[in-house]
C-alpha cells in the first residue's frame, strides 16, 4: 500500500517585474537592502546613479527615486502638520483651563462666607466650564446665620449615600442612583443625566465636604 505524502510548495520571491528570483539572487537582494540601510549616504557619495534610477507608482507612471522621495517626504510633511496642529489646539484648551481655573481660584479666595463660595461655585463653574448643576455640601453642624442646606450632619442617609462614594478618597463620575439627587440638585434635578463626586480635603484624612457637579449630557461624566 503506497503513502500518499503532500509536499507544500514554498512561495517563490519575484522582482518588481514578476519574475522569479533564483536561492542565491534572494540573498543578494537582501544583501543590497541591508547594505543601502546601514550606508544611508550612499547615494550622496554617488548621486550619478540616481539618473538611471526608476521606481514604479502605483498608477503604473515611473517616477525618479528623487521624486518618490519628494513624495514621501511631502506627506509626511503633511501629517506632522496635523499632529503639530492638533498639539496647538490642545496646549489652547489648556491653557484656557488654566485661566479659567485661576478666576475660579481667585473668586473663591475673596468669599468671606460659605454661601458666597456657593455663590461663586455656582456661577463661574456654569459659565465657565458648562456645569449644569452644582451642589456644595459639608460634614458639619450647621453655623448660624447660613444656609441649612449646605450642611449634612452625620448619620444621615445623604451622608452615608455620600460616604459610600467617597470612601476610596479620589473623585468619582458617572450616575450615582443611590444618591437622593433631588436634595442635591434641587429643580435642575430631573435633568442631570451625569455627576462627578468629588472630596473636599483640609488635610490628608480630614475630608470636610464634597461637591458634587451635575452634567444635562450622559457622557459628561462617565465612570471612565
Amino acid at each position: 500500500m503506497n503513502s500518499s505524502k503532500s509536499v507544500k510548495k514554498e512561495s517563490k520571491k519575484t522582482d518588481l517585474s514578476g519574475n522569479e528570483l533564483s536561492d542565491d539572487e534572494s540573498v543578494n537582494e537582501k544583501n543590497t537592502i541591508d547594505y543601502l540601510r546601514n550606508t544611508p549616504d550612499f547615494f550622496t557619495q554617488h548621486s550619478d546613479i540616481l539618473v538611471d534610477l526608476e521606481i514604479h507608482h502605483e498608477k503604473g507612471v515611473a517616477i525618479s527615486l528623487i521624486e518618490r522621495q519628494v513624495g514621501i517626504l511631502r506627506t509626511q510633511n503633511k501629517q506632522l502638520k496635523g499632529q503639530l496642529s492638533e498639539l496647538i489646539d490642545i496646549a489652547k484648551e489648556n491653557d484656557q483651563s488654566t485661566q479659567r481655573m485661576h478666576k475660579l481660584s481667585l473668586s473663591l479666595l475673596s468669599c468671606t462666607a460659605i454661601d458666597a463660595c456657593e455663590v461663586a461655585l455656582d456661577e463661574i463653574l456654569s459659565n465657565d466650564f458648562s456645569i449644569d448643576a452644582i451642589s456644595l455640601k459639608l460634614f458639619m453642624a450647621p453655623i448660624n446665620e447660613q444656609p441649612e442646606y449646605l450642611f449634612i450632619e452625620e448619620k444621615t442617609d445623604l451622608s452615608h449615600q455620600l460616604d459610600n462614594i467617597l470612601k476610596t478618597r479620589k473623585p468619582q463620575c458617572g450616575f450615582f442612583k443611590s444618591l437622593a439627587i433631588e436634595e442635591l440638585f434641587d429643580a435642575k434635578a430631573n435633568d442631570v443625566a451625569s455627576m462627578a463626586v468629588i472630596p473636599l480635603y483640609i488635610e490628608k484624612n480630614n475630608c470636610f465636604g464634597s461637591l458634587i457637579l451635575g452634567s444635562n449630557n450622559i457622557r459628561r461624566f462617565n465612570s471612565d
